[in-house]
């Protein structure tokens, strides 16, 4: 029995673990688990731990040490201590393999707290945008001195190309907003961290104010009592969107959200994935800036690809 233990146990814990992952890596699971920059370590982890595992069981193991009273390991002499440690590495992972879900459910959402505003992110996007190339200066006539005793000739006429702007006019410089994705019917395609970041940021937010967005999320219920500075909110017709934030792993994905007001509410589950079209706005409301899309209409659609935003 303590051969069987010593030699096969560890091996099979090693090789379960490698599975899960590798099983975890090409079901896409880790889609819902890890940011991208750390997705290609599991597959290389799981392929790790199966070579060792399989090195494992081709080398002869020693299992004189726990066989003898001389042993210090008290908890592995016994055949029930050796099988219960096999579960304590085993069973957990198993269990997060088969059991665990592939999105976070509305409870861990309401227990997280889901951030309305971006200054609670602690960090600013880096959004490039166009600069426009300066042109080469142009020397004016006359300022290259001709060398002593070369003949000085007329400059040809200037020869005015095909399309050149009016006179008094200058070429169109990049738009601001030229990174903006947008679709074939001009909607902005915007993410819940775009809308946050421009209420805080006076220049994003010009890319924003009043246009007509597309935006992807989450249904949830808005259960604060906001009042405008101008005007009192309408009561029943907002509520969120929602995206999980991750930076690194599902361990620390955040709820961020940004607010939806319509006519009437969507009658769609909660947590249901939504499209919502409309107008992006940034009033000022408690003394802060927030975000208020405007929606023309919500439908129910798919989940993205990518359920997290980075």
């Amino acid at each position: 029995m303590n051969s069987l233990l010593n030699r096969w146990l560890p091996a099979l814990t090693l090789l379960t673990w490698a599975a899960v992952l590798v099983h975890a890596h090409f079901t896409g699971r880790t889609v819902a688990l890890l940011a991208p920059a750390f997705r290609g370590g599991v597959l290389w982890a799981g392929v790790g731990l199966a070579v060792v595992g399989l090195v494992f069981v081709c080398t002869p193991q020693n299992i004189a040490c726990c066989a003898g009273e001389r042993c210090g390991h008290a908890f592995a002499k016994a055949p029930a201590g050796r099988f219960l440690t096999f579960l304590v590495l085993l069973l957990p992972i198993s269990l997060s393999a088969v059991v665990s879900p592939d999105q976070f459910s509305k409870t861990l959402v309401e227990n997280r707290g889901i951030v309305t505003d971006a200054t609670q992110l602690g960090r600013k996007p880096v959004i490039v945008t166009p600069t426009e190339m300066p042109l080469p200066q142009e020397k004016p006539a006359g300022s290259e001195l001709p060398a002593p005793g070369v003949a000085v000739s007329a400059p040809p006429p200037a020869v005015e190309p095909q399309n050149a702007a009016t006179p008094g006019t200058q070429p169109p410089a990049p738009g601001p907003t030229d990174y903006l994705q947008k679709t074939p019917d001009g909607l902005i395609v915007a993410e819940v961290l775009d809308l946050l970041y421009a209420a805080q940021d006076n220049a994003m937010r010009k890319d924003f104010e009043g246009k007509r967005v597309e935006l992807v999320g989450q249904l949830m219920p808005d259960k604060t009592k906001a009042a405008s500075d101008a005007a009192p909110v309408q009561g029943g017709k907002r509520f969120k969107a929602v995206r999980m934030f991750m930076t690194c792993c599902a361990a620390d994905a955040r709820p961020v959200a940004t607010l939806v007001e319509a006519d009437s509410l969507p009658e769609l589950p909660e947590m249901s994935w939504i499209k919502v079209v409309g107008t992006s706005t940034f009033p000022m409301e408690n003394g802060r800036r927030i975000s208020i899309l405007k929606a023309e209409k919500v439908t129910k659609t798919e989940p993205p690809a990518e359920s997290m935003i980075y």
